[in-house]
């Protein structure tokens, strides 16, 4: 199944894409996987990262879903990601070891990361209000980060 596909049925089949696999931006978001490509650009752009990691643990994934789901519905954060950041996604059962020893999958499955080293410089709650004030919440981070990057 292509990545453009898995992500449109996101949370109503297993999680089966491959993680290299890139959605174009006509599509929506420009999700990317992780691969030798998007470690190079985000090199060469030296700009945080949007991360967003599919967790199924029951616990978590109604939040995480409706939150994913409400990203492409606010206009600025899809400005932001298609002209300026990075937007990374990862499978919870196949995030690379690097990210895990940070946290990604088990402290936090949503972050703006640096661009230096990919730590996270901002961790949002899926579960912490309502998704679309989730989402304005990581509009308004990447638009102040802007002011730095």
């Amino acid at each position: 199944m292509a990545l453009k596909d898995f992500l449109k049925n996101l949370f109503h089949v297993g999680f089966s894409a491959p993680r290299s696999e890139t959605i174009s931006a006509k599509d929506g978001i420009q999700w990317r996987g992780w691969n030798d490509e998007t470690e190079k650009l985000i090199a060469e752009r030296n700009r945080p990262v949007l991360l967003y990691v599919a967790n199924t643990d029951p616990m978590v994934w109604p939040f995480l879903k409706a939150v994913f789901n409400s990203i492409p519905k606010n206009p600025k954060l899809c400005e932001l990601l298609h002209d300026y950041y990075i937007a990374l996604f990862m499978k919870a059962d196949s995030i690379p070891e690097y990210f895990s020893d940070l946290g990604a999958g088990k402290s936090y499955n949503i972050a703006i990361l640096s661009p230096a080293g990919l730590t996270p410089l901002v961790t949002i709650d899926p579960i912490s209000g309502k998704p679309e004030e989730i989402v304005t919440t990581i509009t308004k981070v990447l638009i102040e980060l802007q002011k730095v990057y």
